[in-house]
């Protein structure tokens, strides 16, 4: 829901720059303060999420490094570029690589259970390092692209829009999977 909410905040200050907390004329069109806070709240989520359920001690301590080395990216991003008019690209990307570990890392220590496929936490992770390891190339070419790469401005969205379905897919096919692993 929040998810569904932030696009949705950020799709209405694109449409009516009136709407945008930080009016002005010069940043009436910029939503990327929203999309910075949605980043904070994903990647702490499921950098917390993934920590929780790993059993072995050195992995948890691998996660709990990475998410301090992204909060310290993404304050030395925000303090270096402004947060307002500017994507924080470098600290996504820092996010993105440590949720990939995380995420190979929690199925490597679960990949052996019995019921690791029914388990839904297996499909989410399945589900972050489909749209990770896709989504980190497109976000450094959505850094260089401008409005003269038409072919670049074309493409990629759709590259995003099939990333996005797939891990969302990945996650609902875990929750069907995990409610019939209820129903055993």
């Amino acid at each position: 829901m929040y998810i569904f909410l932030t696009e949705l905040l950020g799709l209405i200050i694109n449409l009516d720059s009136s709407k945008n907390p930080f009016y002005n004329d010069l940043y009436s069109r910029y939503n990327f303060v929203i999309f910075i806070a949605y980043d904070l709240m994903f990647f702490g989520y499921f950098f917390y999420l993934l920590w929780h359920f790993c059993y072995l001690q050195q992995n948890k301590k691998i996660i709990l490094i990475g998410t301090i080395i992204y909060a310290l990216a993404f304050l030395i991003n925000a303090m270096s570029t402004n947060i307002i008019t500017d994507p924080q690209i470098y600290s996504y990307n820092i996010g993105s690589l440590i949720l990939i570990l995380a995420a190979f890392i929690f199925l490597k220590e679960n990949i052996q259970t019995k019921f690791f496929k029914k388990n839904a936490l297996f499909w989410i992770s399945i589900g972050l390092l489909i749209f990770h390891i896709g989504f980190i190339p497109i976000n450094i070419l959505y850094s260089f692209s401008t409005m003269e790469t038409k072919t670049m401005n074309y493409i990629l969205p759709k590259f995003h829009l099939v990333l996005v379905f797939l891990m969302y897919g990945s996650f609902i096919y875990g929750f069907i999977q995990m409610k019939a692993k209820l129903r055993i």
